[in-house]
């Protein structure tokens, strides 16, 4: 029998979807039905990198496009996979196709009363007397700040209604007993509710000094003893969430930046859960998270198109591939001749563990295909959980039937159940994740030949600081465009506080104008390209392998890995015995900021090819590509051309074609035979 699923579906810009999708969400609870939304929005299809999301537009933090993402395929699977009832508030992209496919709606309105009428009516349910009404209208500084109000009525069991809702459906669904709850409710709509005779009562008001850390820091202690975890993230990230956010118990917390609110509620937040949702504010939030013994699982609106997809049961057939993705490429015996004659291997590994980045496995995958790249695939339990089916199910699919096998091998990412700071972390926490990871992932793939044996760190060494001799110079020539970079302190903008008098507002918002015109003259001329602002970690590199670290990684069942330790020297094993082999990176550039050591060009390889068969001994090239800067549909049609290039010179030799090609396992092979026999 299939589960029953209730989906809400609205536009992204109406005020009362967080209301609404929180009192669809106690509901589904209580009727054991799974809920899940979708908000028609704008899509740009790029990478949220952090920032401030006021200073963005709308598309820029939606997610991945409509077509590129698929999500019209993936609302097909949910009709396919669960019984779902369709609640409907107003218009939906999905309309026509609901019509034609003949599904019918549980509540289709534009009145919020008559919605809640025709949904509780169909599950049999009392409308509650309780009534949360919630702000909707908010200056700058905390726009969609109702975002964060879904534990006030989810856990109230109460209907919620923003403060603009016509007066008509609000004396609809007050009833006798009733009782309407404000939070952050307009003084004038409070007085003209209590005029009209409304029993009103002021849970919690805005004053003078709130910000995004008071009020949900205030959220996040009035529900601490219902909280399991935690969703960190802007308010558009938050609304599209709050599904996840209602059935995992996570409080949304929030502040700008975000290192404010790690700071403030650190006990809090590292008293619940080991895995924190949302997105990053800056690459710092990495770092204070791990110190709270917690790991970030990044997620954008609409990627995945619908969160209930990770409650599909989906079952690989396996059987046709005896070896799994651990058969050998080589054998001993080729892999020793290849040492002997100073043969290179070159491998890379595709960063893509996030919830969010599921949405690059489609371009990855066409990529895997047209260019026979033999490569790793960094993934997450969550990966597996959020997508079991195609494009994810072309890792077992033989190439000759159009899938990528044995091509690709899985590569554990980071903390395996999100990314985080690892040698930040408690051994112990650390330890736990990857197990859990592991056991996740078994229970979809049911095979241990298809577990991941390799590990992917996001940081796995203490940074240390370079000696002024080293770091990064402010003029810079690059090989690749715009070739030319000038580098400069960003300040950030959000500890700035304007001056109290007059005249100091003043002058700051010249000062502000000024600024701004240099920049649009800049961009005008075409100088804008040239000036880049320093990374975080730009003046700092990894230090030395931490034993502690690998053996961690060996209690947790794995057999290798790849360490940010000696990053950009020459091919060597940093730890090896019987059961493990750590080696390092050889290829590509420091990045300054997570996952630290990537490709950025074509060139980044063909420098390390130079190097290393100049040198005449047996090697590797290996290095991350960081996946979403690539393949996220947005980034994609900038990008697309180059990464292919990238891929077609690690499967076809590399510019002197002397090259090997292999998964990242068989490099831990040749690097274990290289050390055993000091080749």
């Amino acid at each position: 029998m299939k589960q029953k699923l209730l989906l809400y579906l609205s536009n992204g810009s109406h005020s009362g979807n967080v209301p609404i999708a929180a009192t669809l969400a106690w509901l589904c609870k209580d009727k054991n039905l799974l809920f899940d939304n979708y908000y028609d929005s704008y899509h740009q299809g790029g990478h949220f990198g952090g920032g401030d999301a006021r200073e963005l537009k709308q598309g820029q933090l939606t997610g991945g496009t409509v077509p590129a993402d698929r999500h019209f395929e993936e609302f097909y699977f949910l009709l396919l996979n669960f019984d779902v009832f369709i609640v409907c508030f107003k218009e939906t992209i999905f309309l026509s196709a609901i019509r034609n496919l003949k599904i019918p709606l549980m509540a289709h309105s534009d009145r919020v009363n008559d919605l809640y009428k025709r949904v509780f009516d169909s599950l049999d349910t009392p409308l509650p007397r309780d009534i949360v009404m919630i702000g909707s209208q908010f200056e700058r500084a905390l726009s969609g700040l109702e975002a964060y109000l879904y534990p006030e009525i989810y856990y109230r069991r109460a209907i919620g209604v923003p403060d603009s809702v016509p007066h008509e459906d609000l004396a609809d669904l007050y009833q006798e007993g009733s009782r309407i709850l404000c939070f952050y409710v307009d003084k004038n709509v409070i007085a003209r509710l209590k005029q009209r005779g409304y029993e009103v009562e002021v849970v919690d008001q805005l004053n003078t000094t709130d910000d995004y850390l008071s009020v949900t820091g205030r959220s996040a202690k009035r529900w601490i003893d219902k909280t399991r975890g935690w969703i960190l993230g802007d308010p558009t990230l938050i609304s599209h969430w709050l599904p996840t956010a209602c059935e995992e118990d996570l409080i949304a917390v929030y502040s700008v930046p975000q290192e404010k609110i790690l700071s403030e509620l650190g006990d809090l937040i590292a008293s619940r859960g080991n895995v924190v949702y949302g997105r990053q504010y800056g690459d710092q939030d990495f770092f204070e998270l791990s110190k709270l013994n917690q790991c970030l699982q990044v997620i954008d609106p609409c990627r995945p198109p619908f969160q209930s997809s990770k409650h599909v049961e989906y079952t690989w057939q396996t059987d046709q591939n005896q070896e799994g993705f651990y058969g050998p490429e080589y054998s001993d015996e080729e892999l020793r001749q290849f040492a002997r004659e100073g043969r290179i291997l070159i491998s890379l590994m595709f960063w893509s563990g996030m919830i969010r980045e599921i949405a690059n496995f489609y371009n990855l995958m066409d990529l895997f295909i047209m260019s026979k790249l033999r490569c790793g695939l960094v993934l997450t339990a969550q990966s597996y959980e959020y997508m079991m089916h195609a494009p994810v199910e072309l890792l077992i699919t033989p190439l000759e039937r159009g899938g990528v096998y044995p091509l690709v091998e899985p590569v554990l990412g980071s903390c395996g159940v999100g990314v985080g700071i690892e040698s930040c972390m408690t051994k112990n926490r650390l330890r736990e994740n990857l197990e859990d990871a592991l056991t996740r992932i078994l229970r979809k793939v049911k095979d241990e030949r298809y577990l991941p044996r390799g590990w992917w760190t996001a940081m796995d060494t203490n940074l240390e600081k370079l000696d002024r001799r080293r770091q990064p110079k402010p003029v810079q020539f690059i090989k690749y465009p715009p070739y030319l970079q000038i580098r400069f302190h960003a300040k950030d903008k959000t500890y700035e506080t304007n001056p109290d008098n007059e005249n100091g507002n003043r002058i700051h918002d010249i000062k502000k104008q000024t600024i701004q015109k240099v920049k649009q003259g800049m961009q005008k001329a075409g100088l804008a390209k040239y000036f880049l602002p320093y990374r975080p970690y730009e003046f700092y590199e990894a230090g030395s392998m931490d034993k502690d670290i690998i053996e961690t990684a060996k209690a947790a069942g794995l057999q290798y890995m790849f360490t940010k330790a000696g990053f950009h020297s020459y091919p060597e094993v940093k730890y090896r015995d019987e059961e493990f082999i750590a080696l390092n990176y050889t290829a590509g550039q420091w990045d300054g900021w997570t996952p630290f050591e990537t490709i950025n060009d074509i060139s980044d390889l063909r420098q390390s090819e130079k190097v290393l068969l100049r040198r005449n001994r047996p090697g590797w090239i290996v290095s991350t590509i960081d996946s979403c800067l690539w393949t996220f549909s947005g980034e994609f049609w900038k990008r697309g051309n180059e990464l292919y290039k990238i891929a077609q010179f690690c499967s076809q030799g590399g510019a002197s074609q002397k090259l090997i090609n292999v998964k990242p396992f068989t490099v831990a092979r040749y690097a274990r035979i290289i050390a055993e026999e000091s080749v």
